[in-house]
């Protein structure tokens, strides 16, 4: 709260009753916040993504979707003898430059707690959209979206010959009204990180139910990709001390089987919540790539592993930001995600990548290990 004490005050003792409720104000505002040093407080968090979907949806959902949704593709893989099915956001890049330009929307969430806070993700609205994410930037696969650029480094062989012009880009964003979220004392609350940063914290199946329920809510049309946009609120699953998921992207039907609406969610994060460089889009980063490559959550791969992301255990998604939480990069002031690519999780040797890396930084230098113990 801020006083403004007028200039020509001209008596004393109105002066002193100005200063005199200036500090009953503040002394009752501090008395009425939780105090930093009284929030309970986190010990060692661990960064992880999820996905989301209505029950039953993931199974039902196939690579023949024959009603409304986004612009998708389908192929096939083999890896030892088996044949992986897997779909895509876009049209197949090895069939020319086509580019495709998914419509989006930005629904930010403002988070209030039992106890007072709030954490609302309308103040990195603007620096969401002025970020790479929408806003064209330098990568080696060309000068566009972040997404963009992963898909044409991930399929690179086709890109740098047939299909020279080949984008998948998010539209413009239509930036929704902020929905304003109580979130009950039974399912979340304030903590602080042991690096003291302050975070809300929430019950991650309340939040996905909610995040489900808002989208039917908005009537948002299911061939656009909503993104549902907070600001340093994370999720815990089961309890706080199995902690922190930062974004999730998913599927769900939206009138009838056959229409469906894909989403994402990810939190805006201040720096030094985790012990890695999960910072601004960081986390969008992850969820955007993860839709383009896997936008029903169902592309399943050869299982694997890998020891920097125990938390995954043995997976067998097409998740391409899971094996690199953590990993990151600056480019114009923000922190993107490294990504594995295709290759690494279709086991191609040599990779259809751009320089033949498995993942965008070269993290990777060969494919998917197999799940170990």
């Amino acid at each position: 709260m801020f006083l403004r004490l007028h200039r020509r005050a001209k008596a004393l003792f109105v002066l002193s009753t100005l200063i005199a409720t200036v500090a009953f104000v503040l002394m009752t505002t501090v008395a009425n916040a939780a105090p930093v040093s009284r929030l309970p407080k986190l010990g060692a968090i661990t960064p992880q993504f999820t996905t989301v979907t209505d029950a039953g949806t993931s199974s039902a959902v196939t690579s023949n979707i024959s009603g409304t949704t986004i612009p998708h593709w389908s192929s096939a893989f083999n890896s030892g003898g088996t044949n992986y099915k897997y779909t895509m956001v876009g049209t197949n890049p090895s069939d020319g430059s086509v580019t495709t330009t998914i419509p989006t929307e930005i629904i930010p969430l403002d988070l209030s707690f039992a106890n007072g806070i709030a954490f609302d993700g309308t103040k990195k609205v603007k620096s969401t959209l002025a970020s790479p994410i929408f806003k064209p930037a330098s990568f080696t696969s060309g000068n566009t979206q972040f997404g963009d650029a992963m898909q044409r480094f991930e399929f690179w062989t086709y890109v740098s010959t047939v299909s020279k012009k080949y984008h998948v880009l998010l539209g413009n964003p239509s930036v929704y009204p902020t929905v304003a979220v109580n979130v009950p004392a039974s399912q979340g609350g304030v903590f602080i990180t042991s690096t003291n940063v302050v975070i809300g914290l929430i019950n991650y199946h309340w939040f996905g139910a909610l995040i489900l329920k808002e989208l039917k809510a908005l009537n948002i049309q299911p061939n656009t990709f909503p993104i549902f946009l907070t600001y340093n609120s994370l999720l815990y699953i089961g309890n706080t001390s199995n902690c922190c998921v930062i974004g999730f992207h998913g599927d769900t039907f939206v009138t009838s089987p056959g229409n469906t609406q894909t989403f994402a969610w990810a939190s805006y994060t201040d720096p030094g919540i985790f012990s890695v460089p999960i910072d601004d889009i960081n986390a969008l980063s992850h969820e955007v790539a993860e839709w383009l490559n896997d936008p029903f959550v169902n592309n399943i791969v050869p299982a694997w592993s890998v020891p920097s992301e125990p938390q995954y255990g043995c997976s067998n998604l097409l998740e391409v930001g899971d094996p690199l939480v953590g990993v990151a990069y600056v480019l114009n002031g923000y922190h993107p995600q490294d990504i594995a690519s295709f290759s690494w999780f279709a086991r191609q040797s040599p990779a259809i990548t751009q320089s033949g890396e498995y993942s965008y930084l070269g993290t990777f230098t060969t494919y998917s290990p197999p799940c170990s113990g």
